[in-house]
C-alpha cells in the first residue's frame, strides 16, 4: 500500500483512481461541514442558553431592584411619618415643658397667695376681735344713748305740740292777714277806679288829633314773639326786636316829648294772653306815649 498522497494531476491520474479519492475527500470535507456544523449548533445552544440565563437574571434583577425601590420608597414614606411623629411628640413635650413651666409658676403664685390669705386671715381674725370689743363697747354706749333718745324723744313731742300751738297761731295770724290784704285790695282797687274817674273827669280824653302818631303791631306767631312797627307817614310795617322798638320810640319822643302818639294793635288771632297782651301795652304807653307822661 502506498502511503503517499494521491497525485490529482490529470498527468498522474487515470480515470479508475479519480473517483475514489475524490469521494473520500468530500466525505471528509462532509464530515468536517458536519462535525463544525454540530459544534456550531451546540455553542450556540450554549449561548442561547447564557442569553436566556442572562436575561432571565436581568428580569430577575430589575425585579429585584424595582421590589427595592418600593421597598426604599415604602421605608422612605416610614421614615417621613416616623420623622413627621417625632416632631410633632417633640411640639407635645415642648407643649408639655411650657404647661408645665406655668403651671409651676401659678403654683408659685398659689402659694404666695395662699401665705397672704392666711396672713390676711390671721389679721381679719384681731380685727373680728378688736370689732368685736368695739361692738361691746358700742352697744354699752347704744344703751345709754337709747335712754337719752327716750328722754329726747319725750322733748321733741312736747316741743312738737308747742310747735303745732305756734302753727295754729300762724295760720290764725295768716288768714288774719289774708283778711286784711282782700280787703286792702279791694280799697286800693276802689282808690283805683275812682282815680280813673277823677282823672278822666279832670283830664282830656287821649286824642291822635295834632300828635306824632307810630304803630306798634303785637303777636306771637309759632310760638315766637313778632313786633312791627310803622312810623309816622310810613305804609308798611317793619318787623323789629323788642331792643330795636325801645331805641325808636326812645329817639321819637325826645324829639316830639308833648306829642307821641302810640297805637297799639293787638290781632284778633294773635296768640297772646290777656295777661301778655296788656303788660306789653302797659309798657310802651307807661314809657313813651304823651297821654301817660303827664
Amino acid at each position: 500500500m502506498n502511503d503517499q498522497f494521491v497525485d490529482l494531476r490529470s498527468g498522474h491520474m487515470n480515470s479508475e483512481s479519480f473517483w475514489p479519492s475524490f469521494t473520500d475527500i468530500m466525505m471528509v470535507v462532509v464530515m468536517i461541514f458536519l462535525l463544525t456544523s454540530m459544534l456550531l449548533m451546540v455553542k450556540n445552544w450554549e449561548l442561547l442558553d447564557q442569553l436566556r440565563n442572562s436575561m432571565a437574571a436581568e428580569m430577575q434583577a430589575e425585579k429585584i431592584i424595582h421590589d427595592t425601590s418600593q421597598e426604599n420608597a415604602t421605608l422612605e414614606e416610614q421614615l417621613a411619618q416616623a420623622q413627621n411623629e417625632i416632631s410633632m411628640l417633640r411640639m407635645q413635650l415642648l407643649q408639655a415643658s411650657e404647661q408645665a413651666s406655668q403651671m409651676s409658676i401659678e403654683l408659685e403664685d398659689r402659694e404666695q397667695q395662699i401665705v397672704i390669705v392666711l396672713s390676711e386671715n390671721e389679721q381679719l381674725k384681731n380685727t373680728v376681735d378688736e370689732n368685736e370689743n368695739r361692738i361691746m363697747r358700742l352697744t354699752s354706749k347704744l344703751s345709754s344713748l337709747e335712754d337719752n333718745l327716750s328722754q329726747l324723744s319725750i322733748d321733741i313731742e312736747q316741743k312738737q305740740q308747742a310747735l303745732e300751738d305756734e302753727r295754729q297761731k300762724i295760720i290764725v295770724i295768716t288768714q288774719e292777714r289774708d283778711t286784711q290784704s282782700r280787703k286792702l285790695s279791694r280799697l286800693e282797687e276802689s282808690f283805683g277806679s275812682l282815680k280813673v274817674k277823677y282823672d278822666k273827669l279832670i283830664k282830656p280824653a287821649r286824642t291822635a288829633k295834632g300828635k306824632y302818631v307810630v304803630s306798634v303791631n303785637y303777636e306771637r306767631i309759632r310760638g315766637k314773639e313778632r313786633i312791627r312797627f310803622k312810623d309816622s307817614g310810613d305804609t308798611n310795617y317793619t318787623v323789629v326786636s323788642e331792643k330795636q322798638l325801645h331805641n325808636k320810640l326812645a329817639k321819637l319822643k325826645k324829639k316830639h316829648p308833648k306829642k307821641l302818639y302810640i297805637k297799639i294793635v293787638i290781632p284778633k288771632e294773635s296768640g297772646l294772653t290777656y295777661n301778655e297782651a296788656w303788660s306789653f301795652m302797659k309798657n310802651l304807653l307807661d314809657k313813651y306815649d304823651y297821654y301817660y307822661q303827664e
